[in-house]
């Protein structure tokens, strides 16, 4: 067993040695466990540490043979033990040095002169150890043990050597090396090479191993962890919301900049990495040196958010020129000409009581609202775009909420109905179920909050709630009036699940209803995405008894072939076409022709979008068999089909 600093004679602790074993071995255990990014960076920290290993291990059968002489003492394997030992140690050195020079953006790209400069060094290096073994030098028998204070000396002289010129690299290069990087070489180099000249003056105790088991913890911990994008010098999401959270809590006001570049983010566009990573890291380094108040943060290859902490306006404006201005360096010098999109989030009292993910949300639609293609766009949010967007998450957010919690009976979607008028029959015979969502009590259209349904995939939820309330309505209704059916909109992700049609029929068996009385509409852009899927679920509805309702017609491109192909009972005319029609005789025509194929193949034609008797007397002239349309109703809650369908007649038993 090893003896801290308890050997007879010449004493050494050798505690520090040990230590730094174990701190090695353990971040072995973690790199294995967290598998970080295998970048060239890395790479040369993983290798360092398994050398450190190894050479801390040598350091202390060094240790322990200088201890007990009498014991372990032999002049050739000692002697082979130190060279061994500076032959690992220089290893680490020149790791170390190939570390520092990965994380500048400008870095030592000619192999020649590399290996010339490590051959110098090396060079330099052996013809040392060389001299101190000649000279017997680096260690000296006693009759209480071995002094290797000269050993120690040489291999800790050349490692304030190795931390000078990483100092002096870190100094040149600091236009090209990012902030943290800076602010971490100003503690642990001047920490290092304490610990190098208390290794000196020690000469009883050795922790060398301490000297560069400590600096590459640090390093891992710092760059490698989640933290830190070591290819930009950016910190990533996570140490973003550390830095939100920090500013809120100490009533810091800072504004955010959501820098993007969307031919790389939104296209096919494949540019050089490589030399696209360099160059972005150029950015972000000219971005910090606006000022140390911009922090940068980097949310994916093409995408960065910035933190600029200043209280006012006018400050933050001039910093987004200045960023403005990089930008435009930067598309003007790449090859490809990548646009930018900068837009700036107003300062930190308009959303920090919202939180991080609603301000990045924010960004994120400021982009979608603003963004032009081809184009170099710079735009810094106002009080209006707050309350759009307030508006927008709080339906996001609504419908999440109702996604999750599924309840047929949910308040917040309302079911709205507008009645179809038959022409042959004179009468309203059926109605389209419409939805509704309430926030907070205000109604939202569904124009507002289909579109963010289906980005959410919440729309199918939706779907599953209304068939519900139709249902739940008709059983009342079925009762008392004289109807044929109530259509409802379906999304294409319904009809892409190959499973829809069975949760339908589930939902309208569990209700007093004639199936008969339930019919879909469907648009023909949905059999587009997946045709294979969507006319399954249209032959088994069908089977069912459910009548279909291609609606939207005339939108687009129309396909007649494919549908008359699918099983599809009534054809639903968009208003665009109604309109165009009127205006212009050759639609109209074309509008005439097709009212003709549809219903000598059997389909029963509907037009939507009647407001006025010119385009009712319209409607009926052309042929249609159903209308709907603000001239006749317009759409009301479910309860008041009432007022537009027929009593039944009440028998009587005498």
């Amino acid at each position: 067993m090893p003896q801290f600093g308890m050997h007879m004679g010449l004493r050494y602790d050798i505690i520090g040695e040990y230590a730094s074993l174990l701190f090695a071995v353990l971040l072995l255990i973690f790199i294995s466990l967290t598998k970080p990014k295998k970048s060239k960076s890395f790479k040369f920290l993983v290798l360092g540490t398994v050398v450190s290993v190894f050479a801390t291990a040598t350091q202390i059968m060094i240790v322990e043979v200088a201890s007990n002489v009498e014991t372990y003492y032999d002049r050739n394997s000692f002697t082979a033990l130190l060279v061994l030992f500076l032959v690992l140690y220089l290893f680490i050195l020149i790791l170390i040095f190939n570390y520092v020079n990965l994380l500048s953006e400008k870095r030592l790209k000619k192999k020649s002169v590399i290996v010339m400069l490590y051959v110098l060094v090396a060079t330099i290096y052996f013809a040392g150890v060389i001299y101190q073994v000649a000279m017997k030098n680096l260690y000296f028998v006693r009759t209480d043990g071995i002094d290797i204070s000269h050993f120690t000396r040489f291999y800790c002289v050349a490692g304030i050597v190795c931390v000078l010129i990483c100092t002096f690299a870190c100094f040149l290069r600091r236009r090209y090396v990012s902030r943290i990087v800076i602010r971490a070489a100003l503690i642990l180099l001047p920490v290092e090479l304490v610990f190098l000249v208390a290794q000196i003056i020690a000469r009883h105790s050795i922790f060398t191993g301490a000297t560069y088991v400590m600096p590459l913890v640090i390093l891992y911990q710092l760059f490698h962890s989640n933290p830190y994008d070591e290819e930009t010098g950016c910190q990533n999401l996570s140490a973003l919301e550390s830095k939100f959270l920090t500013n809120t809590r100490r009533g810091r006001i800072f504004y955010l900049a959501y820098i993007d570049f969307p031919q790389i983010t939104d296209s096919s566009f494949t540019p050089d990495y490589d030399g696209l990573t360099v160059e972005m890291a150029r950015v972000c380094r000219e971005i910090e040196r606006i000022s140390n108040k911009i922090f940068l943060y980097r949310v994916n290859f093409g995408t960065f958010v910035s933190v600029i902490e200043t209280k006012e306006r006018s400050d933050a404006e001039n910093y987004a020129e200045h960023i403005r201005d990089i930008l435009d360096n930067f598309h003007e010098r790449t090859e490809e000409h990548i646009h930018y999109f900068l837009g700036v989030c107003g300062d930190s009292r308009r959303f920090a009581a919202v939180g991080n993910k609603w301000s990045q949300l924010f960004m994120w639609y400021m982009r979608e609202q603003k963004l032009k293609d081809g184009e170099n766009v710079y735009y810094f949010a106002n009080g209006r775009d707050f309350r759009e967007f307030d508006e927008v998450f709080k339906i996001e957010q609504a419908l999440m909420d109702i996604r999750v919690k599924m309840d047929p009976e949910d308040e917040r979607i309302l079911c709205y109905a507008q009645p179809i008028y038959s022409v042959e029959k004179d009468e309203f015979r059926s109605a389209e179920a419409l939805m509704r969502l309430t926030i907070d009590g205000k109604m939202i259209p569904p124009d507002a909050f289909i579109q963010i349904a289906e980005k959410n995939n919440c729309i199918h939820a939706l779907t599953v709630i209304m068939m519900h309330k139709v249902c739940k309505a008709l059983e009342k209704l079925s009762e008392e009036y004289d109807f044929d059916a109530v259509t409802i909109n379906c999304s294409t992700a319904d009809f892409t699940d190959k499973t829809f049609y069975k949760e339908i029929m589930d939902i309208i068996h569990s209700y007093k209803v004639d199936q008969k009385m339930i019919r879909l509409e469907l648009t023909e852009s949905m059999m587009a995405d997946n045709y294979e899927a969507v006319k399954h679920n249209m032959d088994m509805l069908n089977k069912e008894g459910i009548q279909l309702y291609m609606d939207d017609f005339g939108t687009g491109y129309s396909n007649l072939e494919r549908v008359v192909d699918v099983p599809v009972q009534t054809i639903k005319f968009d208003k665009s076409l109604l309109y165009k029609s009127i205006q212009d005789d050759r639609v109209d025509d074309i509008i005439t022709y097709m009212i003709e194929f549809f219903k000598k193949n059997g389909f029963v034609t509907l037009v939507e979008g009647v407001e006025d008797e010119t385009q009712k007397k319209f409607s009926i002239d052309r042929g249609f068999d159903y209308i709907q349309g603000y001239h006749y109703a317009k759409p009301a809650p479910i309860e008041n089909l009432g007022k537009y369908f027929t009593k039944k007649r009440m028998t009587s038993i005498t």
